[in-house]
């Protein structure tokens, strides 16, 4: 009885999975077969979705009519879209070292924001966020000290940088006069400024994230303690803080130089009354002594907030656009404003992926990827056999003498055989070192041993201050533990991420089929001279004046042009050089007689009769052309007068439309030419791969 039951319930869940997989094929049929395989209709409604159908759906008034031929073409250029895929698999574009190299150029560009901790990377992004919604102005003293400095240069800097510090917080020194005298201490010859190390205006991102850190703290007039960047210890004085300025500006301005101040004053003063009585900026703009915008309406487009004086961030606070300043003074002379364009600050979300890109390059992605590195070896048991104790049995434990705890791996045998030299940037790694590695990280897919260790030094070694060799292999054991941790976490993003595998593979394909294209289609077309030669002497008789379609191939009435300038017309009337020139056309005269018979009639006794008469040919085309007016064409002499000079235009010859040549249509030929190209070779793998579009199928669809 019992066993009765048991086959019948197996039976029954067999029937069960039948019937699934039933359900599966009727509600998930197959729309493409191509090369054997099977296109299914979830996966080409996606592609289908992504390419053609949100846009439509999205258009107003789309009829179902258009959504059906949308579908249908769709399916048969998905269809061989897909046969071409097979095909340029079977050619090898695939495997290419260009595709190779640009695919991992941009998976490494879209990976990025992945191998950051997301924890640290939303607090990140918050804080870059707020921090965005205002801009400092502020100036700074620098100590500069490498990263690498040995630990007494190290001290010496920032105990100089404290003594600085002392001297404006405590003594009240002038925080510009110490600057200037920390400049001429590192440069004796530097020309220094009276407001020397001001950095102007600045926002997130555009200092290292520690000085944007301590910048960002401070109130204004307020002084930082001493700051440590890549660069040295920086002190810090911020001078301005402003809300609502972000990204770029457009605007105009009237600038005049201060060679002068008291007269400069009264004319800025005279202008500004003009603009509030009514009188248009950009036409007082032209006083400007900025001669690159004063014929412009003094308008500088795109600026930024670092490319404009301290002191026109300051007026555009809280300045609408369209308005203009009042008259202000700055080290350049003096000022007026108008705010015509300025970015306003997104939303959070739509400057997502942007701030992402900036903190990979940033020092605030080190520290997330520092704390992403350490939760990946967690996540995926990578070993650092150097911080993991050995197990030992349980013995007795003496209580004068503890036990020191020994670890399975130490780098001692690297610190032994790296010599001093490696501080020039000068070891070379002998082929007898690290002969028997010791393992000292395990992951799941390889070890890395202390030869391992030693190359990464060897490679990333360079010119720096000694400092001692087990704190040197240390740091850089740390950070090849940290590459190490974040390449096997790259590793595994497409299986844990299905839409950045999704991404990758799309560019994958897009790029292996715009290579097929080109050797298949493009370049083998333009490499056909012979085809294309009998495809245009073909197809150019096809085409016909009737036909709107065919209009690009052919000319619009042309005219033959002989251009004669006089410039001057004292040295010869208009009204006796056009009635010369009349007499000359009608005898068909070229160019070079109509010149030498103007040129006889010039005084040449006070002009130089040579110079005053410019001839040239020309051949112009109706639509295409300012020479000739709409009343012009036909053959005859024109005048056209210039102020002081004046121009006859001889019209030799009127030209009806015809068929442009290969030569002057070979753009639009060769177009065509490749698209019949890529039609016969669509239609050779059609064939070559069986493709089957199910219809049936195709008409069941609705979206």
């Amino acid at each position: 009885m019992k066993k009765t039951l048991l086959i019948a319930a197996a039976l029954s869940l067999f029937t069960i999975d039948i019937s699934f997989a039933q359900s599966s094929l009727v509600t998930n049929p197959v729309v493409i077969e191509v090369g054997g395989q099977q296109i299914r209709q979830a996966e080409f409604m996606q592609e289908f979705y992504n390419n053609v159908g949100q846009q439509l759906s999205k258009k107003p008034g789309v009829t179902y009519a258009e959504k059906r031929v949308a579908l249908e073409e769709y399916v048969e250029l998905y269809a061989t879209f897909r046969a071409k895929l097979i095909d340029a698999h079977e050619r090898g574009f695939d495997t290419t070292e260009a595709l190779r190299s640009e695919l991992a150029r941009y998976r490494k560009e879209l990976s990025a924001p992945y191998l950051i901790d997301s924890s640290v990377l939303q607090h990140m992004l918050a804080e870059a966020y707020e921090r965005n919604h205002y801009s400092l102005h502020a100036a700074h003293i620098l100590v500069p000290i490498s990263n690498m400095a040995s630990p007494d240069d190290t001290i010496d800097a920032y105990n100089r940088a404290w003594e600085l510090y002392r001297r404006i917080t405590e003594s009240g020194e002038d925080f510009f006069a110490v600057s200037a005298e920390q400049t001429l201490s590192r440069n004796p010859n530097a020309q220094v400024r009276t407001n020397e190390g001001d950095l102007g205006y600045f926002t997130v991102f555009d200092m290292v994230y520690p000085f944007e850190n301590a910048a960002y703290s401070l109130q204004v007039g307020e002084v930082s303690k001493p700051v440590r960047t890549r660069y040295g210890y920086h002190i810090i004085k911020l001078l301005d803080r402003v809300e609502g300025l972000y990204g770029k500006v457009t605007l105009s301005h009237i600038w005049l130089h201060s060679n002068d101040s008291a007269s400069r004053k009264a004319e800025i003063d005279l202008i500004y009354r003009q603009l509030l009585e009514g009188a248009k900026f950009e036409q007082m703009a032209r006083q400007s002594d900025d001669r690159s915008t004063a014929n412009k309406g003094g308008e500088l487009t795109d600026a930024t907030l670092s490319q404009l004086p301290p002191e026109y961030i300051h007026e555009l606070t809280g300045m609408k656009e369209g308005e203009f300043s009042k008259p202000f003074f700055t080290q350049y002379g003096w000022h007026i404003i108008k705010l015509i364009k300025r970015d306003t600050l997104p939303n959070p979300e739509d400057l997502d992926g942007f701030y992402k890109q900036r903190m990979t390059r940033d020092q605030r992605g080190n520290e997330s990827r520092k704390t992403f590195a350490a939760n990946s070896r967690k996540k995926y048991g990578i070993k650092d056999l150097t911080v993991i104790p050995v197990e030992r049995s349980m013995g007795k434990k003496s209580k004068k003498r503890p036990t020191k705890i020994e670890m399975q791996a130490s780098l001692n045998d690297i610190v032994a055989k790296i010599p001093d030299s490696v501080f020039g940037g000068r070891w070379i790694i002998s082929d007898t070192d690290f002969t028997n590695p010791t393992t000292l990280i395990v992951t799941p897919m390889k070890e890395y041993t202390t030869r391992d260790v030693a190359q990464y030094i060897g490679q990333h070694q360079k010119k720096e201050a000694r400092i001692g060799l087990e704190l040197y292999v240390r740091q850089h054991y740390d950070e090849f533990l940290d590459s190490i941790s974040i390449d096997y976490a790259d590793s595994q993003l497409e299986n844990e991420y299905p839409e950045f595998a999704k991404v990758v593979d799309e560019y994958r394909r897009g790029l292996m089929i715009f290579n097929y294209n080109d050797a298949m289609i493009w370049r083998k077309a333009m490499n056909d001279s012979t085809g294309f030669t009998n495809f245009y002497t073909r197809e150019s008789r096809t085409k016909s004046l009737d036909n709107p379609e065919d209009s690009i191939y052919f000319f619009h009435p042309r005219a033959r042009l002989t251009i004669i300038d006089v410039l001057d017309t004292k040295a010869l009337p208009p009204a006796r050089a056009k009635k010369i020139i009349e007499g000359a056309h009608k005898k068909n005269m070229g160019s070079s007689e109509m010149k030498q018979l103007l040129t006889k009639r010039i005084d040449r006794k006070k002009y130089k009769a040579d110079e005053m008469v410019k001839v040239g040919v020309d051949l112009v085309e109706q639509t295409r052309q300012q020479l000739l007016g709409d009343d012009q064409w036909q053959c005859g002499v024109y005048m056209q007068e210039k102020g002081a000079s004046y121009r006859l235009l001889v019209v030799d010859e009127v030209m009806p439309r015809s068929l442009k040549g290969l030569k002057e249509a070979r753009g639009y030929y060769l177009n065509a030419w490749q698209n019949e190209v890529e039609k016969e070779l669509n239609k050779e793998l059609r064939e070559k791969y069986n493709v089957k579009v199910h219809h049936d199928v195709v008409q069941t669809i609705t979206f």
